[in-house]
């Protein structure tokens, strides 16, 4: 575990290096002043991922940051597609590299097990859930990207080597009964301090 601990922190620094680039429409955004929050949030990620997943993704990210490709700017434009679709066919999708057929589908697959997961975890934890995001994407309306749209969004800068792994590997956790979502929380609830999910459900 250290050494994955370690490859997820490398990650981290590297996305963080790119969120300090992101320009926003509204000037620099508070979040991007909060590198707690941040790693709290991305190791909670990569943290559930399986081994060979996050050494993928740890190449991969290296090499976009020495190609000078910001892949945390890509991840918010590729959002827009959802929350802004005639802005992002007019003025961002001509720019960004195109998405094969099968990574596509790849991407629906994956999406679609992260909210079946979400809609669980939601009726077990209502309170947790209720202060995150949205889960499905007619959330997008409330003014707060949904989780849905963000996972999609972020899944789009992922090459088809990754988005296999990925949906490999939840193939595998629906053949075992287990959640990405418990997994994900699970994690994200010891960083906070809790020693389990149930403790900071009751703490809200």
């Amino acid at each position: 575990m250290k050494e994955k601990k370690l490859k997820i922190e490398k990650i981290i620094d590297i996305e963080w290096q790119m969120f300090q680039k992101v320009e926003n429409i509204g000037g620099r955004a508070s979040c991007q002043d909060d590198f707690e929050t941040f790693y709290i949030m991305r190791f909670s990620q990569y943290g559930s991922w399986s081994d060979e997943m996050v050494d993928f993704y740890l190449d991969f990210a290296e090499d976009a940051l020495r190609r000078g490709r910001n892949l945390v700017s890509e991840k918010y434009a590729r959002m827009m597609k959802f929350t802004h679709p005639e802005y992002y066919k007019r003025e961002i999708e001509p720019f960004l590299p195109p998405i094969s057929a099968e990574c596509l589908l790849l991407i629906d697959e994956i999406a679609s097990a992260m909210v079946g997961w979400e809609i669980e975890f939601s009726q077990l934890y209502p309170k947790l859930s209720g202060a995150g995001r949205p889960i499905t994407s007619d959330g997008d309306i409330s003014g707060f990207t949904s989780l849905e749209t963000y996972a999609r969004g972020e899944l789009s800068t992922y090459p088809v080597e990754l988005l296999r792994l990925y949906s490999e590997y939840i193939g595998r956790l629906l053949n075992e009964g287990k959640s990405l979502s418990l997994i994900n929380q699970q994690i994200m609830v010891e960083l906070y301090g809790y020693a389990t999910i149930k403790e900071a459900e009751d703490s809200l």
